[in-house]
């Protein structure tokens, strides 16, 4: 009849068990270190953004702005959302259009967009700034295409005042082409014509 003895360092429990014990080696904060630390800082940097001073940062997610802020931190999903930072002022463009007048006669014409992005409300289309370019050197190549060589200089300066209007059209709500201005126009006038 003998009775069961009992270790008083265990207190009358049952030694734990070897997957619930505490890690001997001491090892756990190794991985914290070398595999999870650098991996949330990798995350924090490339998911949160600080706005700089004059710009306009936005998330956009498959071509529609989720989050607009114009300071602080932005946050954005990884793979999901990009980062996309527009200045707030006014930002000059350069256009260069090849384009060929009424009377056969090819041109390239270097003219500045200027560009300025007031507000931008989450759920826009988000206009690249290449998009935005695009729209603005087809609204000065259709313009040159009806004019004539002789009179392009005059004629230019007398379109110049409709075109921001015209490139407005195919921006979004808040993002305005305040002036589109020729400022210089080759003309080919020898080689012939096609």
């Amino acid at each position: 009849m003998g009775s069961a003895v009992r270790s008083p360092k265990t207190g009358g429990m049952p030694p734990p068990d070897e997957n619930t014990a505490v890690d001997p080696t001491g090892a756990a904060w190794v991985v914290w270190l070398v595999i999870v630390g650098p991996g949330l800082l990798y995350v924090t940097f490339t998911c949160v953004r600080r706005v700089g001073p004059g710009e306009l940062a936005l998330v956009v997610r498959q071509d529609r702005v989720v989050r607009a802020r114009r300071s602080g931190f932005l946050a954005r999903w990884p793979v999901l959302e990009q980062f996309e930072v527009l200045p707030t002022g006014p930002q000059v463009l350069p256009l260069v259009v090849r384009s060929r007048t009424r009377d056969g006669v090819d041109v390239v014409a270097l003219a500045d967009l200027t560009l300025e992005v007031r507000r931008v409300q989450p759920g826009q289309d988000f206009v690249p700034t290449d998009d935005v370019v695009r729209v603005a050197e087809e609204t000065v190549g259709t313009a040159l295409r009806r004019l004539a060589v002789g009179t392009l200089v005059d004629d230019l300066e007398a379109l110049q005042d409709r075109w921001p209007e015209q490139v407005n059209r195919a921006l979004p709500a808040g993002t305005v082409a305040t002036a589109v201005a020729v400022t210089e126009v080759e003309a080919r006038l020898t080689g012939g014509t096609r």
